[in-house]
């Protein structure tokens, strides 16, 4: 699959009749000089069609929860916690509740857990990471 094509190999597929599935970055023609009103019509109102699916303002959450329920069929492992002193706990615990406020996080009751670890930043800061 070539993600770069030219336009011979755009007209060649066309004059034989092949599937094509084009990509237009919609910010590419925002961001740069390109005039949309010389596109192509049949682009344009490609464009205009699928215009709601996109935003133009990141989501401050996550998506609503859909009905699809699923089921890990692993084994529990029988694992320690890693230790960490009350500074790191608090840490830890200060940037989850953050992550919870946001809402890019829940809490569940799953019996499976993701240990983390806190890494210190070159700003003296700290950031999760997730041991997977």
């Amino acid at each position: 699959m070539n993600f770069f094509t030219i336009e011979s190999e755009m007209k060649k597929t066309l004059f034989f009749n092949q599937p094509m599935f084009v990509l237009l970055y919609n910010e590419t023609c925002l961001n740069s000089k390109i005039d949309l009103s010389s596109l192509p019509t049949s682009v344009l109102s490609l464009l205009q069609g699928f215009q709601y699916v996109f935003t133009d303002e990141i989501p401050s959450c996550l998506p609503p929860i859909r009905g699809i329920e699923h089921q890990l069929l692993a084994t529990l492992s029988n694992r320690p916690a890693y230790r960490s002193n009350h500074n790191e706990t608090k840490e830890i615990q200060k940037q989850v509740n953050d992550l919870l406020c946001k809402g890019y996080v829940r809490e569940n009751m799953s019996p499976y857990v993701v240990p983390v670890l806190l890494v210190p930043k070159k700003d003296g800061t700290w950031i999760i990471c997730v041991d997977y």
